[in-house]
């Protein structure tokens, strides 16, 4: 078959167009990956950083940089982490971000003065779930009960000593056990513990976890004078009211009053000041679309988000704070 010249030039333009582009113009540059070390995958501490992660990633494409929630035994391990480098965010409570800085324990001699804020988050709450069959209904009812404190590297466990202390029980007098608090909800109801202590935001999954079970739960109320005793000396700490509009199936004993902490984004000096600067205008600048994606984010505001003072604002973040007049 004879095929005129304007239309054979026409298949051959076809044919090359047709051909598989060179690699360079097929695939678009890869996104860098950075991870936020966070907590145990039922922790308010993931529901944050998967929060961070969902709201920055719609925009990653643009900043050629992709955010990722990584699983952790908490507090002190995501400290361990961004400071070792092993993590490029973390988050954790202002009191140990502020006893890492200073070299207190559990970091004597080895004070973690790298550290940088990038967002003030939601408050982390003194949480006690025990057994409505222990009889434990205050916290010197602890006395030969079996309390999990969460595992090593979990402020739970960092803190659990301190707090039975304040409130008068010798530590020896509490067997304890040092179980990831994700699977506590399942050592209560299989009857291997009287009650788990967690420090969490609200709601949080293992509360709701819990009470799900056969065997009823209750949470377990600080005495006034533990609370009043605490915050008195220690300005990072507030009373506060655990919610109990979120656990229908938590057997009710009237307010449950406790103690409070914030919660911090943080990272090390050695990031980027783009980077840091880039997701805090991304969170901030969707803030309404931030707070919906977890209740414990629902009360977060501007100010709360600018105002860390335990360890130095990272420069990316008081650039995008002080831009929006949230800082001087």
């Amino acid at each position: 078959m004879h095929v005129c010249p304007p239309v054979a030039r026409f298949l051959a333009l076809l044919a090359v167009s047709s051909l598989p582009l060179a690699p360079s113009r097929l695939l678009a540059a890869p996104l860098q990956s950075f991870t936020i070390s966070s907590g145990t995958t039922t922790s308010s501490y993931y529901a944050a950083a998967s929060a961070t992660a969902k709201v920055f990633n719609k925009k990653s494409a643009v900043y050629g940089v992709r955010l990722a929630t990584l699983a952790s035994a908490g507090s002190v391990a995501n400290i361990d982490a961004v400071a070792g480098g092993k993590a490029a965010f973390g988050i954790a409570e202002t009191e140990l971000l502020k006893r890492a800085a200073q070299g207190v324990r559990p970091w004597e001699g080895n004070a973690k003065g790298q550290l940088r804020a990038v967002l003030g988050l939601y408050p982390a709450t003194v949480t006690i779930v025990a057994a409505v069959d222990s009889g434990i209904q205050r916290i010197a009812d602890l006395k030969g009960k079996r309390l999990n404190i969460g595992a090593p590297g979990s402020i739970d466990n960092t803190y659990a000593s301190a707090l039975l202390q304040m409130s008068g029980l010798n530590p020896a007098e509490v067997i304890t056990s040092g179980h990831s608090t994700a699977i506590a909800p399942e050592l209560l109801q299989k009857g291997d513990i009287d009650a788990y202590l967690c420090i969490v935001g609200h709601p949080n999954l293992t509360v709701l976890e819990a009470s799900a079970g056969k065997r009823k739960v209750l949470l377990v109320p600080l005495e006034e004078s533990l609370i009043r005793q605490v915050t008195s000396n220690n300005p990072l700490l507030a009373p506060v009211v655990i919610p109990m509009r979120f656990y229908p199936k938590v057997q009710a004993t009237g307010t449950v009053q406790s103690l409070g902490v914030r919660t911090v984004l943080f990272t090390s000096a050695d990031q980027s000041d783009d980077s840091v600067y880039s997701i805090v205008r991304e969170i901030l600048g969707n803030l309404d679309l931030f707070r919906r994606q977890h209740p414990i984010l629902q009360d977060l505001t501007p100010e709360q988000a600018a105002r860390v003072t335990v360890i130095p604002l990272h420069p990316g973040a008081a650039r995008y704070f002080k831009e929006s007049g949230l800082v001087p």
